[in-house]
């Protein structure tokens, strides 16, 4: 019995049971204004991944740079259940919808793929903008079908604008989404420019991920650390993942400058995140970066920041190439370096919002 209630509630489309929650729920009234024009931010982070905050901090500047008389308002993605239905009641059809950039554009984190599909199914009428996103739908039965789930939806919108943020990405996507336009900008975090202060540097920060996207083996790592610790004695450990049990949601600003002048305060970076390299990119702060699992970071590497000095794709790993690397690295003149400037790569983005 409990079998054929699970089948059945797999079947129920993810709309669908937005609206059951919704209804079942205690009902929102959300005090916006319906005359005053807006721009809505749906999937903004609030939660561990100081990544995806600091895509929805960039977002939004990004946002009220471009139109100040705008309401800017965010929708979290624990709010979207309770929100998005009396929001669509208030939204003109003039008000443009942003989905978050990021790189959840696949099946491995399907329940974002889910929302996402559905916000472009409840907003029929308004122009509607993804923000820049990596996609990666697996070649698993699992992953096609949620594929041509997301190629179904997206198709019927005749207004969606989706931007990629490496040139992998692109392709696919223009493969995937013939009906809709599609761009590549780079990851909205290098918007931001965190270069000033500039702090006193020292030591070495070590930001490696232990998920499932990380690409070394935990043999190599523990070798490779143990040649960073036999060289350099001071050493810190900062992950861009801090865990939802540590993030307070009504901080996230604070918890973004602690990880920032964190950075800008270590002689070298050593990470296999792509924010780690992104932070490091928009703080001028010397980085070797290391694979990860997907196309992510090498394509905006390669992309954006390989004529960057101070920061190292290490794409093989090597350990002999890596610690040369962070040699090189942990004496490079930062001052001498040249500051970090993709202002103009963003026009795409400027035009599909102001178009």
């Amino acid at each position: 019995m409990s079998q054929n209630i699970d089948s059945l509630k797999k079947k129920i489309p993810f709309k669908w049971k937005m609206y059951m929650r919704y209804y079942l729920s205690e009902k929102i009234q959300l005090s916006i204004s319906k005359s005053k024009p807006k721009i809505i931010v749906t999937l903004a982070a609030n939660y561990g991944n100081l990544g995806d905050v600091a895509i929805t901090k960039a977002q939004v500047n990004f946002i009220k740079d471009l139109f100040p008389q705008h309401e800017v308002i965010k929708v979290h993605v624990d709010e979207l259940n309770s929100k998005l239905i009396p929001l669509r009641r208030i939204v003109n059809p003039d008000d443009i919808i942003t989905i978050i950039g990021g790189g959840n554009m696949g099946d491995l984190y399907e329940f974002f793929e889910e929302y996402r599909r559905t916000i472009i199914e409840l907003f029929p009428d308004n122009k509607i903008v993804s923000f820049p996103q990596t996609i990666d739908f697996s070649e698993s039965s699992k992953g096609q079908e949620s594929l041509s789930k997301s190629i179904k939806i997206y198709s019927k919108h005749s207004n969606l604008h989706i931007f990629s943020r490496e040139p992998l990405s692109y392709k696919k996507m223009q493969k995937s989404f013939k009906n809709n336009s599609v761009y590549m900008v780079p990851d909205i975090v290098l918007y931001l420019d965190n270069v000033h202060p500039q702090q006193s540097r020292e030591g070495v920060i070590l930001c490696l991920r232990d998920d499932k996207e990380k690409k070394i083996s935990n043999d190599d790592k523990e070798q490779l650390l143990d040649l960073i610790k036999e060289k350099y004695k001071d050493i810190k450990y900062y992950d861009t993942h801090i865990g939802d049990e540590n993030f307070e949601k009504e901080s996230a600003d604070v918890e973004l400058d602690k990880i920032w002048n964190s950075f800008k305060k270590a002689k070298i970076v050593i990470t296999d995140r792509l924010h780690g390299m992104i932070f490091c990119a928009i703080t001028k702060t010397p980085c070797v970066v290391l694979p990860n699992s997907n196309h992510k970071i090498a394509g905006t590497y390669y992309q954006w920041l390989s004529d960057l000095k101070y920061i190292k794709f290490i794409e093989k790993y090597d350990e002999r190439t890596i610690m040369e690397s962070i040699n090189e690295l942990y004496n490079i003149d930062i001052n001498n370096s040249e500051k970090l400037n993709v202002s103009e790569k963003y026009q795409p983005l400027l035009k599909a919002l102001k178009g």
